[in-house]
């Protein structure tokens, strides 16, 4: 009898070491499997922005013409450009594997395109398309590859996941009138009162051509919430991200010659305190835009860089990193303070897109950011260059209302891309011109 109980609990330990062992190996298989397609990752992007990476295809082959061969017309029409991007977004190419890809994918090494993430790519590509497709002005630069594979890497490479997002996406995107949030304004005593309260600007761009939005955070007053609702903060910072990537990623783009799709910020800290702890409103609102952010704009943060943070910063940051990814929270950089923490930043940011109030040499007139150290209720010089290309684009589309909005976007994107020359968009039959003003 005790030899018989001895034998159950011998067969029932066995069982369990195996039953154990089996989950252990089940987990550490999808580790592995996670770490793989995150190293293949890095190999597909290491070799997108490589400097001598051939981002078009052969010469002869018209479909995937470079950006360049679209010629002007003499009057200052650029209709077959925008035919380009068109034939580019589509995808035209020579069929096989490669059928559908944005040129610069079809110009990856074999090594790269026989990656496991590249066939989730394809596949997450196929099953976005059998849903009616990806929303047009959701994709940066065009480049609709790169899009996706934002979100299938916020999905821990599971395609399904990934698919249910983009469906979420779209629903969002309809439901909140998200494609034409470029047309709408706050009233004027409202923004006033934000650019007062709430000091922050976009600022340059560090040397891998990332925009930078600047914001002294430690100078944040949340009076702001007397004059503007949660609300609008949220419809504020939603239009800033669309504002990011319908204009300052393709401009960015057009100049470095590879897909720019994320965005670096740098955050004063000097005169944070403690007590905005306190404020369940503007923590509310916080994890309002992160959640949106994460959902909706994944893998758009490249890189975070914290000045002046101090010992309230490590006990915010205790009570706000739990509404980040990991993922996230690996991109942020304390910089040191003095001659360390400037040596830190000029190593990623070229001299002259760093503040002048961290020791930069921008060469900002009315100040790097709005509020009290800055232009206060006034717009700062980059503030007001995004108001100036808002302006433009509510002009278009009070111009074109009525009109196709892939053409619209497109002829966006056309006028992003060549941000110096004096231009006015126009609407013309079927086709989108711009004309020399």
């Amino acid at each position: 009898m005790v030899f018989g109980k001895k034998l159950q609990v011998a067969v029932l330990a066995f069982l369990s070491y195996r039953l154990v062992r089996g989950v252990g190996s089940r987990l550490s298989g999808k580790a592995r499997e996670k770490r793989r397609l995150e190293e293949e990752t890095e190999l597909v992007m290491s070799e997108l922005l490589h400097p001598h990476f051939p981002r078009q295809a052969e010469a002869g082959d018209e479909n995937l013409a470079p950006d360049g061969a679209a010629e002007k017309a003499p009057d200052g029409s650029v209709s077959a450009r925008l035919r380009e991007i068109e034939r580019r977004d589509e995808g035209t190419g020579p069929g096989g594997q490669d059928s559908g890809m944005s040129p610069a994918f079809q110009c990856l090494s074999a090594r790269s395109k026989n990656t496991f993430i590249m066939k989730r790519l394809r596949l997450l590509k196929a099953r976005v398309d059998e849903d009616g497709g990806f929303p047009i002005c959701a994709v940066v630069n065009g480049d609709l590859d790169r899009t996706l594979l934002r979100f299938l890497m916020a999905a821990e490479f599971d395609v399904e996941t990934a698919r249910e997002n983009v469906r979420d996406l779209k629903k969002w995107r309809e439901e909140k009138g998200i494609d034409h949030i470029l047309r709408w304004m706050l009233p004027q005593e409202k923004v006033k009162a934000l650019r007062r309260c709430m000091p922050s600007s976009y600022h340059g761009r560090d040397k891998q051509g990332h925009p930078i939005h600047l914001e002294q955070t430690g100078h944040f007053n949340w009076e702001v919430l007397r004059h503007c609702s949660a609300d609008d903060l949220v419809k504020i910072h939603i239009l800033a991200q669309e504002y990011q990537s319908r204009v300052l990623f393709p401009r960015a783009s057009a100049e470095k010659g590879y897909t720019v799709d994320s965005m670096c910020n740098i955050l004063d800290l000097r005169g944070l305190n403690v007590g905005v702890l306190s404020n369940l409103h503007a923590l509310n609102i916080f994890k309002e835009v992160q959640k949106i952010d994460q959902k909706y704009y994944p893998g758009m943060l490249h890189m975070t860089y914290v000045v002046n943070a101090g010992w309230v910063f490590r006990a915010i940051w205790r009570v706000l990193k739990v509404v980040f990814p990991a993922r996230e929270q690996s991109k942020l950089r304390l910089v040191p303070k003095g001659e360390k923490g400037l040596e830190m930043l000029r190593e990623v940011i070229p001299e002259e897109h760093i503040p002048k109030f961290l020791g930069g040499s921008c060469q900002c007139e009315k100040g790097c950011v709005s509020g009290p150290l800055g232009s206060g209720e006034e717009p700062s010089d980059n503030q007001q260059v995004m108001m100036d290309d808002l302006n433009e684009i509510r002009d278009f589309f009070s111009r074109n209302a009525g009109r196709e909005d892939k053409y619209i976007q497109k002829s966006i994107r056309v006028w992003c891309e060549d941000p110096k020359r004096k231009v006015k968009l126009e609407y013309v039959a079927s086709e989108t011109v711009m004309v020399s003003q």
